[in-house]
């Protein structure tokens, strides 16, 4: 059994030299709104946070092993939406799909572990939240990652398994699919399908695919094929190792950014013809290594044809690259015409080593003076403040850093960001 770890943390694409940016489109120069900003201040021009951003609120997960909401109870619920509230937000996207699926589903590939309180509820609680969220001006968006399952209930071929621990002591094989894979995009139109049909209160589906720039055996024939039509250099000239992300073999790039596309377009045509109204997002995979940040997905070829989706992006650890990840995250996407929303760390104890390598809050201030100066379209904070040891959020580490408790660490987090409140 492999053995390997999906956080965004992967190649190159580029590279930082005298104040531009190298990447697969050329060459960009830092001549923006963002130049005339004060590290920590609002635009020159004079607007605020509360012009600038459409939506802002918390990202979190109520799925098995994943922590955050994954224990939430009705009273938890309640209290994080007063919260939001009070702190003038008016977004919530609540990944209700990850490795695990944290809501009731008749789909037979998807598993149901016992113990979730929203698949106890048969959805109840979830529906309340949304209706809860509506009546304090909050917009309630669903999100599902549909490349990584667990295994043996998904039942494709996965091209990577790996084991994820369960409370019993047990383990769980999580397997990660590429976009390439036999049944994948009818698949991921299904839980896009069925989100809708029983949450038809939510304003927004966000969908992630996560793990599928990656070279497969069986791509191989496939990429090829598109290479002829396109007049590409064939996969054998090609050079290795190399993903999606790589900056040296942009044909890869382009490739999986078109199947990708494609799984989009699927998924957008079946919700719509469902009668689905709200927004539409994806995650735009980012990585970054010593000397390079990097991006998987071609955003001109994205933006061109995906213009009712807007992009993800995100940056958890604020220690290196900061200024170079923030251009690659915000102004190169808006640059394409794309609405973007930034993801950074919120009450997120994920990563290693623990604690940071700089303190929480500061990882906070320096999004929030980020934020400010970059100005995306809209933020979600990762992590609202969990109850219980989970992959994302862990109690036990908020504590070794001085938090009693998740709800401490969400009002620390909402007091040093009342910069950004829409109200």
């Amino acid at each position: 059994m492999q053995q390997v770890v999906f956080r965004r943390q992967v190649q190159t694409t580029l590279h930082t030299i005298a104040g531009m940016w190298i990447c697969s489109t050329g060459f960009r120069r830092l001549d923006c709104c963002t130049a005339t900003m004060d590290r920590c201040g609002d635009c020159a021009c004079g607007s605020t946070c509360a012009d600038m951003l459409t939506e802002y609120g918390f990202w979190d997960y109520t799925t098995p092993l994943a922590g955050g909401m994954e224990a939430f109870a009705r009273d938890d619920y309640l209290l994080l939406l007063d919260d939001m509230a009070q702190a003038g937000m008016n977004s919530l996207m609540v990944c209700v799909k990850w490795f695990t699926t944290g809501y009731r589903s008749r789909l037979p590939f998807l598993d149901q572990l016992p113990g979730n309180p929203v698949i106890e509820s048969d959805n109840a609680l979830l529906r309340e939240v949304i209706e809860e969220a509506g009546s304090r001006g909050i917009k309630v968006w669903l999100g599902a990652v549909v490349s990584i399952f667990v295994a043996d209930k998904y039942g494709l071929e996965p091209y990577s398994v790996f084991a994820q621990q369960v409370v019993d002591g047990g383990t769980v094989r999580i397997g990660v699919y590429d976009s390439d894979s036999p049944g994948f995009a009818q698949r991921a139109v299904q839980i896009a399908e069925e989100l809708v049909d029983l949450f038809p209160g939510i304003g927004g589906l966000e969908v992630e695919m996560e793990g599928c720039g990656v070279e497969t055996p069986h791509r191989i024939p496939l990429y090829n094929r598109w290479a002829r039509e396109r007049g590409r250099r064939p996969f054998e000239e090609l050079g290795h190792p190399f993903d999606a992300r790589g900056f040296d073999v942009p044909e890869w790039r382009d490739y999986t950014t078109s199947v990708r596309i494609l799984v989009l377009k699927a998924i957008e045509e079946a919700v719509r013809a469902r009668g689905f109204q709200g927004d539409l997002a994806t995650i735009h995979e980012t990585g970054k290594s010593d000397y390079s940040v990097s991006h998987e997905v071609n955003l001109a070829e994205f933006a061109r044809e995906c213009p009712n989706w807007l992009c993800v992006t995100y940056e958890y650890a604020k220690w290196r690259q900061r200024d170079a990840v923030m251009d690659l995250s915000v102004r190169q996407p808006k640059q394409h015409g794309l609405k973007v929303f930034y993801l950074p760390r919120g009450v997120m104890t994920w990563g290693s080593p623990w604690p940071l390598r700089i303190a929480l809050e500061d990882n906070w201030r320096y999004d929030i003076e980020d934020i400010q100066r970059y100005r995306p379209d809209g933020v979600w904070w990762f992590g609202s403040g969990g109850i219980n040891e989970g992959a994302h959020v862990s109690v036990s580490r908020l504590q070794s850093i001085g938090y009693g408790s998740g709800v401490e660490a969400r009002r620390a987090l909402l007091r040093q960001a009342a910069a950004l409140n829409l109200h």
